[in-house]
């Protein structure tokens, strides 16, 4: 069974430089563009990752097409998930 800590109980070991974990639930923002209309081109996402109003990282990838941005973010092609940024 997995034991867990407060931070006042091994605030101490941290000081010391041990190695600690915890699960936080960070807001991903993707956006999705095609730069150029032509159809070979790729489709770049991009996920903004966001603690509170803190962003802590980007992370850049392209797709062959918007298909594959579905189908690695398992969406569904009805899903009305989407918003249109001016």
């Amino acid at each position: 069974m997995k034991q867990v800590f407060s931070y006042q109980e091994i605030g101490t070991l941290i000081d010391q430089g041990k190695q600690v974990v915890f699960t936080c639930h960070p807001e991903a923002g993707v956006t999705a563009v095609q730069k150029s209309p032509d159809r070979d081109t790729m489709i770049t996402v991009n996920i903004q990752l966001s603690i509170r109003d803190t962003c802590v990282g980007i992370l850049e990838y392209e797709y062959t097409s918007m298909l594959a941005v579905l189908d690695a973010f398992d969406i569904d092609n009805l899903s009305e998930i989407w918003e249109v940024l001016e």
